[in-house]
């Protein structure tokens, strides 16, 4: 067992902080990785490459932005081959209400827009351009709000329901492994099937957390803080309890109380084990408002959409199909 002095324990890693132009060249790069992997499968339309990507980085923005106003750090957007694109970054603590509204402004900008330009395709501005814009607006927001985890919808469904509740969010990604995986093989996407199978590791690591916290919990370590927070002390304590429960990883470790050449490894590990406090600030109306707002964004593009099928299929040529 440690000592309770902290001085006598090694200076934990420090976090090197990352500067814009490093985020901006390697989302630069993601999107040529992107387009790259897209373009070999859609030869030629690069038209339509292009206006995924705008897309994409549209929705994107709308997280960007949401996080940066509430104050996240280290932000940074990637571009995900076949999967996508995200936003990641750090805080030392959120609030119910925040985590809904960032995971709202990604989707609902392209549903209102998407919606507009469809409305204005049904009133006489009906040219190619306007309608395939509408369309993949439409289309790819309202998949995202689909209520599956990792997608925003799922996080909103979080959020509102179980934000503290991990036993509850293990069975909830579980669920929505299960749900890609046969969407994938009903589709036949074999990319989206190993992304549900990828879905299911995430399961085996909830309940491998849960062994850690519960380690953690009978010496009284409080695990709901920010890495920053971390004294000297409590980055050791629980990277000892983290060695103890991956022995594997123990035992290429040459000493516990000396900096690892690949500390790195272990920093990012414990990171992911410390959880953001959060507050919960919503009350049982503003649930209700937050609900109906998610679900008309759903409702109302689609039945926009099904109502307006026969046009659409006319008007794009899809019944000589």
């Amino acid at each position: 067992m440690f000592e309770s002095d902290d001085h006598i324990f090694p200076t934990k890693p420090e976090l090197v902080g990352q500067d814009r132009k490093s985020m901006f060249v390697k989302l630069g790069l993601s999107v040529l990785l992107f387009v790259g992997v897209f373009y070999s499968v859609i030869q030629e339309n690069y038209i339509f490459i292009s206006e995924i990507v705008a897309i994409l980085l549209l929705h994107e923005l709308g997280h960007y932005l949401t996080m940066r106003a509430y104050g996240h750090k280290s932000l940074n957007m990637t571009f995900i081959p076949f999967i996508g694109a995200m936003v990641s970054g750090k805080a030392s603590k959120i609030s119910q209400k925040q985590r809904i509204n960032i995971a709202l402004m990604g989707p609902l900008p392209g549903v209102i827009i998407g919606s507009v330009l469809f409305v204005m395709f049904l009133n006489g501005y009906q040219n190619d351009f306007i309608l395939e814009i509408s369309m993949l607006l439409l289309v790819i927001n309202i998949l995202n709000l689909t209520p599956l985890d990792p997608l925003d919808g799922g996080k909103i469904i979080e959020a509102l329901f179980f934000p503290k509740n991990d036993n509850v969010k293990m069975y909830f990604t579980l669920f929505s492994s299960l749900i890609v995986i046969c969407v994938g093989w009903y589709l036949d996407f074999f990319i989206l099937m190993i992304f549900g199978f990828f879905m299911a590791f995430k399961v085996r690591g909830f309940q491998k957390s849960q062994r850690i916290y519960q380690d953690l919990e009978e010496i009284e370590f409080n695990y709901t803080r920010s890495y920053d927070g971390l004294s000297n002390k409590d980055y050791w304590t629980i990277r000892r309890v983290f060695l103890d429960n991956n022995p594997k990883i123990k035992d290429i470790i040459p000493s516990e109380m000396v900096l690892w050449e690949n500390e790195k490894l272990l920093v990012d590990q414990i990171k992911q084990l410390l959880k953001l406090e959060i507050t919960l600030d919503l009350t049982f109306f503003q649930k209700t408002i937050y609900l109906l707002i998610y679900l008309a964004s759903i409702v109302i593009p689609s039945y926009l959409i099904y109502s307006n099928w026969t046009m659409i299929v006319d008007f794009t040529g899809l019944s000589n199909v």
